[in-house]
């Protein structure tokens, strides 16, 4: 299947500046990308970072809430052969706060926009990226036809999502290939996330506050290789089709993620963190079989955890000055 077009919705996400960058880098096709923010500091946009701005790549700012129409006519008149969906309110602790506003984005907006694809000739594959979330708190080697249970707001608007989707495959043979990832990591992510708040707080001199004794088991994935695999979903994958992203080692406790970080670091683990309570409805495990994806796709993790947290470190290291001036916490949009 030659691509010659995709289209990103949720361009400015993590994990969407990421597969901009895999797909200007590593093939031939134009990309447009539609964020409901304008595009953010080359500091956390991979395609920018370093690089002048491809004459392949056309950003559009747009809602996909509050400009579902223009975002469908833009579709219409590009004729993407490939849609990829990152549009997402991922926060899960704040899930609980505006839970309406993540069913909004991460239901409601998958279903006006997927509804608007049905039929179209032109569309050869829609990628919905989903979570292992949508499973509840989990046991070791998870597989994709394991029974949903979701634990959070969050979670349940995901599978929404993602139930629409499926119904759509039914009745139309929608070309819909659903992912669903380990917990992503790499440079240029959310300072607020697990990893680059660690980093960034040893540097501080700040606590690292650990949820629930970080006792929670979490398996983590570098985000050019979930962009590869994107790619080979994109190109190898079967419609209707659910696949699992993960790394061969399996999860680690957030405690042991971030002793990692305090040795490689040269910190004292015990003098660098507190304990505080859990969160309510954080699920304690997500450990996901990616055997099917390893068939299926072909495709396999080539990023070491400690590979990937080295080059965190740097990252943050070369631009500490800029990160300084970057807020740290999580910021919510209306």
């Amino acid at each position: 299947m030659h691509i010659h077009k995709v289209l990103v919705l949720g361009s400015n996400s993590f994990t969407g500046g990421h597969f901009v960058n895999y797909l200007l880098e590593n093939t031939d096709a134009d990309v447009i990308g539609i964020s409901r923010s304008a595009e953010y500091n080359p500091l956390f946009l991979p395609y920018l970072y370093r690089k002048e701005k491809s004459a392949r790549f056309r950003f559009h700012q747009l809602d996909v809430n509050k400009d579902t129409e223009k975002i469908i006519q833009i579709i219409e008149e590009e004729k993407p052969d490939v849609v990829v969906n990152y549009s997402a309110q991922g926060e899960v602790r704040n899930s609980w706060k505006w839970p309406e506003q993540w069913f909004e984005t991460n239901c409601l907006g998958v279903v006006k926009i997927a509804q608007a694809l049905v039929g179209k000739e032109w569309l050869k594959r829609y990628v919905s990226i989903s979570t292992p979330e949508v499973y509840g708190s989990t046991e070791q080697n998870l597989q994709e036809s394991h029974t949903y249970f979701p634990s959070t707001p969050y979670a349940a608007s995901k599978l929404s999502g993602d139930l629409f989707l499926f119904a759509l495959f039914k009745k139309y043979n929608f070309p819909v290939v659903i992912t669903r990832a380990a917990n992503l990591y790499g440079v240029h992510q959310q300072l607020y996330r697990i990893i680059p708040r660690t980093i960034i707080y040893l540097k501080m001199g700040r606590k690292i506050q650990l949820h629930g004794g970080g006792e929670s088991v979490r398996s983590f994935i570098h985000a050019r290789d979930i962009a590869d695999a994107t790619w080979k979903a994109i190109t190898q994958g079967k419609n209707g089709e659910v696949y699992h992203l993960a790394p061969e080692e399996g999860g680690f406790r957030i405690k042991d993620v971030v002793k990692l970080i305090c040795e490689m670091m040269g910190y004292s683990f015990e003098q660098s963190t507190e304990l505080v309570q859990e969160n309510f409805g954080q699920d304690a495990m997500y450990s996901l079989n990616a055997d099917k994806a390893r068939t299926e796709l072909d495709w396999k993790p080539t990023v070491s955890l400690q590979e990937g947290i080295q080059e965190m470190i740097d990252w943050i290291e070369e631009n500490w000055e800029e990160i300084q001036q970057q807020p740290l916490d999580y910021i919510h949009k209306i």
